[in-house]
């Protein structure tokens, strides 16, 4: 070890004062990032270096590093119990509000940064790659800017949507209000997620290769990433889990050395999604590689420098047999420790311009107002037969039926935290509370997918407050509990270390890994006779009673790990109405390993629409609150179809039938094909999972105290019918970019309860720097905002897409008045691929600049330019 040295921070009177010791120069603040650096990375063993190349971070002891975890999320706030949960990236997409992206962002990396603040991250003496904490981190691997070409991908609802300049745009956004802007530190590490050219199908992923040409490649599954690189100054990417040219995206030359490193510039992280390394060399997926090793020396000398995983620790093996060297290795580690030293996790907390961030910003009221303006901004009117919309508040009987009208956890999509109860509405709640001299009548109707209506117990168990939990901190239920709580939903449970329950689970504070006991008891009374349904499974032991009854039980542990996500297979047991049933279920894990557990209670009971529709009889207005859920489309699960589920075209057409007005609001993360239904509905809301805000965002438009100007960032398209081949990436016949059909909906659109005019626009500028001018009227009788939209068009390349948006602005106009609006088009408007230059290039020749109100050919006016 070296010896100590003395730094000084200032000279008086020939005398050192304000000394400070530092053990090593890399501890230093006041040398430059590069030292402290080439001081550190001399004092690693090979192995010290490998560990650190994990996602879990090992600690080094005797230099005092603490383990940490790059792995953490904030697709749309960060994953946390009480914080604010914005609208999913999709429905941000359909604001076309750059700046408020900036702002929300902001309000993220301030929540992030507060977390951070408040947990102790001096996490020593985890030295396997498992450690640091979980989503208490400085690393966030978002945003997700993979173009939504396909509306049955799962997880298209992480993206800003199917149009690249729109997902740049936003994207850069997210990653500059991320990032921050001090001169010395990053507020956080944003991650540009997957690169490149992935978007499903999710359950071929770990084996898909994908065929695109350069021109697709160029001119739509890159511009998103190149504009996050080069502006945005992102300094982590996530390559993706297929194959591309058949290699895998993270061992491949093309993208991470050629067109990444090189073309673009880029100097920081490069991140594994997680197991991709895997992938390589298990025969089922890729195949691609013999062994761990070989896997992992090839995507480190690719650039991959994080591994989400832990294929990384055969790297030891790798060098001992000449396939990659400690030099080589020392590449990708420097970058990780500059990271580190940017992000001030090496120096005094007090020194960094975010340190005064605490605990009251999470969740505050500026930034659940923010939520709230986010939430409305989102919402897309599609349809108002009638002028329908808005609703009256009084003298009004309205009935509130569908799946998703009561359901506070759809609307937070996927990849989300929790907020707070108080901060958090259904639809149905959020009517009731706008309209309360309204009457309002309820019925669920059926479940999202299935011919049934499920009813979940475990809220109702122990008058209301749900199983109560005690957790020993040994596997024989002795002593007095560690730690006790009561559960009023479905009881999910995940430790993945010691400090840290899963993302999607309960918060259980002080359980540890593994040796422990748990107990969960209750009683409730059934208010039916038949049969009672459960899901239970762990990757301990269990039993669960009824009436000291043993239902079922897990006498030995199971090999590997359980998740739990979308539940486990349903059994059931026979209840009588009005009887009261004792529930017992106890569980143990014994290994020293992540421990999972899942349990539900539900009946599941025929739909009864005829039922339905004679208690609703009442209603003047009907609002369907349709839709689907993250554990319908979201990360490993695509959609089929894109058709309104079948049992809900069945209710549609019930209430379509009791001749009163029908208003749709449909909660989906995608487009939904309504072509077979779109007669059967009056008005149409579309409002995605807009967060926490969500009901309240809806009434505020249904009620009109809010004037909807969301603009559709997905093509709506009639029916699955109208889609090419999943598994094509193939731009041809996709995305309005290319689609030449009809759709129902475009890309684009949206409606308000006013009405605006274009006049004729001004150009000025040339190519790199050009300006469309348009004075706006809203010739309504309301105030409202308008997404004024330019679009190019190629008239001399017949290679080129039908139109490309190259600029918006979104504007709020009085009624009666005109606003003049000028939108930038972006300096790469009149680029297209050139194999002269592998890459983008200007393209001289005849174009139009399309402006209007939405990519529909009816809503846009030309203006013709020669470049």
């Amino acid at each position: 070890m070296r010896k100590s040295i003395l730094f000084c921070c200032a000279l008086a009177a020939g005398l050192a004062v304000g000394c400070t010791h530092y053990e090593h120069p890399y501890l230093n603040p006041k040398l430059s990032v590069d030292k402290r650096v080439d001081d550190l990375i001399s004092l690693l063993t090979p192995q010290e270096k490998i560990g650190l190349m994990m996602n879990g971070s090992i600690s080094i002891d005797r230099l005092d590093i603490p383990a940490y975890n790059w792995w953490n999320e904030a697709c749309h706030g960060i994953c946390y119990d009480d914080v604010t949960v914005f609208p999913q990236v999709i429905a941000l997409g359909a604001t076309f509000d750059a700046d408020q992206q900036y702002e929300i962002y902001t309000a993220v990396s301030d929540e992030a940064r507060a977390v951070w603040n408040t947990t102790d991250h001096h996490v020593l003496g985890v030295n396997e790659p498992n450690g640091g904490i979980w989503h208490q981190g400085l690393s966030f691997w978002c945003p997700n800017v993979n173009i939504f070409r396909d509306p049955r991908w799962g997880r298209g609802q992480e993206t800003p949507g199917e149009d690249p300049y729109l997902n740049a745009v936003m994207g850069t956004q997210t990653v500059k209000a991320m990032q921050g802007t001090d001169k010395k530190y990053f507020k956080l590490h944003s991650c540009a997620k997957h690169f490149a050219v992935h978007s499903g199908p999710e359950p071929l992923r770990h084996r898909f290769n994908a065929s695109v040409s350069m021109r697709d490649l160029w001119e739509t599954y890159l511009p998103a990433f190149k504009n996050i690189v080069t502006e945005g100054n992102v300094q982590e990417v996530m390559c993706a889990y297929q194959r591309y040219e058949g290699e895998p995206c993270c061992a491949s030359d093309r993208l991470l050395q050629d067109i990444l490193r090189n073309k673009w510039g880029f100097s920081g992280i490069v991140v594994s999604d997680c197991g991709a390394i895997g992938d390589f060399y298990n025969k089922n997926q890729h195949g691609t590689h013999e062994d761990a090793a070989s896997a992992s020396a090839d995507a480190v000398l690719s650039g991959t420098d994080v591994e989400c995983g832990t294929s990384y620790k055969s790297l030891t093996d790798a060098i001992s047999r000449g396939l990659i060297s400690e030099a080589d290795i020392d590449v990708n580690v420097r970058r990780i420790l500059k990271a580190r030293f940017e992000l001030g996790m090496f120096d005094p907390a007090e020194n960094l311009p975010w340190a005064s961030l605490g605990a009251d910003v999470l969740s505050s009221p500026a930034h659940t107002a923010l939520a709230a303006k986010a939430a409305r901004e989102a919402i897309v009117l599609l349809k108002n037969e009638g002028g329908i919309l808005p609703l009256r508040k009084d003298g009004i009987t309205i009935a509130v039926v569908g799946p998703n009208a009561d359901d506070a956890r759809v609307i937070l999509g996927n990849y989300n935290g929790y907020p707070t109860a108080a901060n958090t509405q259904t639809v149905l709640g959020a009517i009731r509370a706008a309209a309360p001299d309204a009457t309002i009548l309820y019925e669920r109707a059926c479940d999202l997918n299935e011919s049934a209506i499920t009813t979940h117990y475990i809220g109702r168990i122990n008058g209301g407050k749900g199983l109560h939990a005690e957790y020993f901190g040994n596997t024989g239920f002795e002593g007095a509990a560690a730690a006790s709580t009561d559960y009023d939903s479905a009881l999910v449970l995940n430790t993945t270390s010691p400090a840290l329950a899963h993302e999607d689970c309960a918060w259980i504070e002080g359980l540890p890994l593994s040796g422990f006991s748990a107990r969960y008891t209750g009683s409730f009374t059934a208010d039916y006779t038949g049969e009672m349904v459960y899901t239970v499974r762990g990757s301990g032991t269990y039993k669960f009673s009824v009436n000291g009854k043993t239902v079922a039980e897990q006498a030995e542990v199971p090999a590997g790990r359980f998740f739990f996500r979308r539940g486990a297979a349903p059994t059931t047991f026979p209840v009588v109405k009005g009887k009261t049933y004792e529930i017992d279920i106890e569980l143990t894990q014994p290994e020293a390993r992540s421990s999972s557990f899942s349990f539900d209670l539900f009946s599941r009971r025929p739909v009864d629409f005829a039922g339905v529709v004679e208690r609703i009889r009442p209603a003047d207005v009907i609002v369907m609150v349709s839709g689907i859920s993250s554990d319908i489309e979201g990360e490993g699960h695509d959609r089929a179809s894109i058709e309104l589920p079948e049992v809900q075209q069945q209710l549609l057409a019930a209430l379509d039938a009791t001749g009163k007005p029908v208003v749709l609001v449909n909660v989906s993360g995608s487009a939904i094909g309504f072509g077979n239904v779109e007669s059967r509905y009056d008005a149409l809301v579309q409002a995605w999972y807009g967060g926490q805000a969500c009901g309240s965002a809806v009434a505020d438009v249904l009620f009109g105290d809010y004037n909807p100007a969301g603009r559709l960032p997905v093509t709506f398209y009639a029916s699955t019918e109208q889609l090419p081949d999943f598994e094509d990436y193939n731009m041809d016949g996709r995305t309005y970019r290319y689609f030449k059909g009809e759709p129902l909906y475009a890309f684009g659109y949206g409606l308000s309860y006013t009405t605006f005019a274009y006049g004729d626009a001004k150009v000025q500028g040339k190519p790199a720097a050009m300006t469309l001018t348009v004075p706006v009227t809203n010739t309504g009788s309301r105030d409202g905002e308008e997404v004024v939209q330019v679009y190019v068009r190629s008239l001399d390349n017949p290679d080129a897409p039908i139109k490309s948006l190259k600029g918006f602005k979104r504007v709020r106009i009085a009624a009666g008045a005109t606003e003049d609006v000028t939108v930038a088009l972006s300096p790469d408007a009149f680029e297209f691929y050139s194999e002269a230059v592998d890459g983008l290039a200007l393209r001289p020749g005849r174009y139009e600049l399309l402006y209007g109100a939405s990519s529909r050919e009816a809503d846009l006016k030309a203006v013709p330019v020669q470049i």
